[in-house]
């Protein structure tokens, strides 16, 4: 099997497991969810250099996943990397669970920024990546975003402070599924065209 079928496959299996933990918690977001599967596939199983069995590693490349909602999709994929057991994802959202409903670094192995409030992953990420130019650490941030959020300002500041700081070693990637819990981006508040604006 090859490095893409590999992943293919990979990412076919964290949708399932996607699908299966918001069906056992019977609330969720599944579009969300299922729309950046390929993005953290990618990530985690080609990209980025962790240690699951050592998931604060000092020069571990970071991820912020900035559309909180979607955390089954992280959940996942964190399981399946082997940051714990594929066996808890059953558990979220419920008390006492590691996986909550947005993701919380205080209690799940593997995230590097606790996130929910839309807008403020890319500033988060911004600090994370002007550290690691300051300490000369050779580590990347990634950091997802949603494009509903786009609409959110400080998006946008951060955008210009990466810009400024010249974080090269930070990477903003774009779920751009149209969707937002309102409707279709283009009639709740147009975001295009993204393209120019970065």
């Amino acid at each position: 099997m090859n490095k893409k079928e590999n992943l293919k496959r990979i990412a076919k299996e964290i949708r399932l497991a996607i699908i299966n933990m918001i069906s056992e918690a019977a609330h969720g977001h599944p579009g969300g969810s299922l729309s950046c599967v390929d993005i953290l596939t990618t990530l985690y199983f080609d990209k980025m250099n962790v240690k699951p069995d050592n998931p604060k590693w000092e020069d571990r490349d970071r991820i912020v996943l900035s559309k909180g909602h979607a955390a089954p999709a992280l959940y996942a994929t964190l399981a399946k990397k082997g940051y714990f057991s594929e066996k808890i994802l059953s558990t979220l959202d419920k008390l006492g669970s590691i996986l909550q409903g947005h993701p919380d670094m205080k209690s799940t192995p593997g995230l590097d920024m606790t996130t929910g409030s839309l807008g403020q992953g890319l500033s988060a990420a911004n600090g994370m990546a002007l550290e690691g130019k300051l300490d000369k650490k050779g580590y990347r941030v990634y950091v997802i975003l949603g494009d509903g959020e786009l609409q959110e300002g400080q998006i946008w500041e951060a955008a210009m402070t990466a810009a400024h700081y010249k974080l090269d070693n930070l990477t903003a990637i774009l779920d751009f599924n149209g969707l937002q819990i309102d409707g279709p981006n283009r009639e709740v508040k147009n975001i295009e065209p993204v393209n120019e604006k970065f």
